[in-house]
């Protein structure tokens, strides 16, 4: 898996290395004003053309009335999603932006203060190798929630792409729901919880769908959904959430803390996601304006305790 780079000001990179921590937002404050309703676009039409729904907006309905095979929350979430573009389930989206490309002009135009600041290469395999959802439970290991979800994958981009990757998800769905419906009694509990996961999934992944015009930052995305806020006992989820992170991610996640963020004119709920530099901050590369060198990169690691870091000058002549 290859490494992905997070483009950022000096002061951001002293941020992140200082306080061992990346800090992830509400994805609908992103700088796409498209997010979300483009994948849910691309999604709507992959679910008509496997069969499982008609229609649009309030006419939409579920073929076969299939959605009665899920419990009644996961129906409502499911149609909330599919007519109102709710994030899953019904709660917000915490977002990290990475790029496969570490040196690149529109980058760091875009993100690393015109050049000024670096671009921080970082390991985050295990996040894409953990099934999506989990569940979080109290302080006596109760659960509290069974979908709580994680997700680090590649943006799709365009119509084509979208549509050929939603078309894989909702066929995936298709077949549960037949295997569903023509299964004995022992075995319908382990299937609706594979058609439970796999709806999930195909509703997160609005969240890693854009338009072609930002193809150029071959994005990966860090996300992690946390719980809805319009719901009693919405502090006590929160708690849990940021508490079992670290559990599900023993090999990198150190901790884990909510906030909200002032930008400009709104305030942008956050989660700082605590992270082992030593096994995952693999490169530094610095940017074509920036001034600091390669010592003073390795002086700024050093004081964390990081070591081992491929540390390189921008080839750009960009000024």
């Amino acid at each position: 898996m290859p490494l992905t780079y997070h483009y950022c000001s000096l002061q951001t990179a002293c941020a992140i290395v200082s306080n061992a921590s990346l800090r992830l937002c509400d994805i609908t404050k992103s700088n796409d004003s498209a997010e979300i309703t483009y994948g849910y676009a691309a999604a709507s039409a992959s679910l008509d053309r496997a069969g499982l729904i008609s229609g649009h907006g309030a006419a939409l309905r579920f073929t076969d009335d299939w959605t009665d095979l899920l419990r009644p929350e996961y129906r409502t979430l499911l149609r909330e999603a599919l007519t109102e573009h709710v994030l899953p389930p019904n709660r917000l989206c915490y977002a990290a932006c990475l790029s496969e490309v570490g040196d690149q002009l529109s980058q760091w135009r875009a993100y690393g203060d015109d050049g000024r600041g670096v671009a921080l290469g970082f390991d985050l395999s295990p996040f894409a190798h953990a099934r999506p959802s989990f569940t979080v439970g109290d302080d006596d290991g109760h659960p509290l929630q069974t979908h709580m979800m994680t997700m680090y994958r590649p943006i799709v981009y365009g119509h084509e792409r979208s549509a050929a990757y939603f078309d894989a998800l909702a066929s995936r769905m298709a077949r549960d729901v037949h295997d569903l419906r023509v299964a004995d009694a022992a075995h319908r509990d382990a299937i609706r919880a594979r058609l439970l996961d796999a709806t999930l999934e195909f509703i997160a992944s609005t969240a890693f769908c854009k338009k072609r015009f930002f193809h150029e930052e071959c994005e990966w995305r860090l996300a992690v959904w946390g719980p809805n806020a319009n719901v009693g006992g919405f502090e006590t989820l929160q708690d849990a959430l940021v508490r079992a992170l670290p559990r599900r991610f023993p090999r990198i996640v150190t901790s884990a803390r909510c906030g909200v963020l002032p930008r400009v004119d709104r305030l942008v709920p956050t989660i700082d996601l605590g992270l082992d530099l030593g096994a995952t901050l693999r490169a530094v590369i610095i940017g074509p304006r920036c001034a600091a060198s390669a010592q003073d990169i390795r002086m700024l690691l050093a004081g964390a305790g990081v070591h081992d870091v491929d540390i390189v000058h921008s080839r750009g002549t960009y000024r």
